[in-house]
């Protein structure tokens, strides 16, 4: 989804045709601009001056906490698996924590404030929608392996 930046006020376009995804009509006078979108011109939603706004990329080390959390949630729960006691309730227990954990996956999306605020890339539960990564069904499902699996983290929590 495009953005249009109006000095510290921002508006999105939306549009189903792919082919019509540019947010701004172009200035008929001035310079020619780069290939590609046009960067300055009437915006779409609003119609007032603006200029194309490109949404910064995810922070490195949000991705890398989802990341290290996955990481270590999977290693737990194989860990726990491989014990010996109720092997039956072991691996119903893992096979669902698993299959949480494909539903629960983190999504990235671009988000507003509603306030007119510049718009951020933020990772998000697949399944929960609104609910940071991890969302509060993955700490649920970590809380019991944190005390045997090392690497647990706080934030986690």
């Amino acid at each position: 989804m495009p953005f249009v930046q109006h000095g510290d006020r921002f508006c999105s376009w939306y549009t189903s045709d792919p082919a019509d995804q540019i947010p701004v009509t172009p200035d008929w006078w001035g310079p020619p601009q780069e290939s590609g979108w046009p960067h300055l011109g009437e915006c779409r939603a609003c119609h007032e001056r603006g200029a194309v706004y490109e949404v910064p990329p995810l922070a490195v080390d949000v991705r890398e906490q989802a990341a290290a959390f996955a990481r270590w949630l999977r290693e737990a729960i194989s860990d726990r698996a491989s014990r010996r006691e109720d092997p039956a309730f072991v691996g119903h227990r893992a096979d669902a924590d698993v299959a949480l954990m494909g539903w629960h996956g983190p999504t990235e999306l671009i988000v507003m404030d509603g306030r007119g605020g510049a718009p951020e890339r933020v990772l998000r539960c697949r399944e929960c929608k609104s609910a940071s990564y991890p969302c509060r069904t993955l700490r649920m499902v970590a809380a019991p392996y944190r005390f045997g699996s090392p690497g647990h983290r706080e934030e986690w929590l």
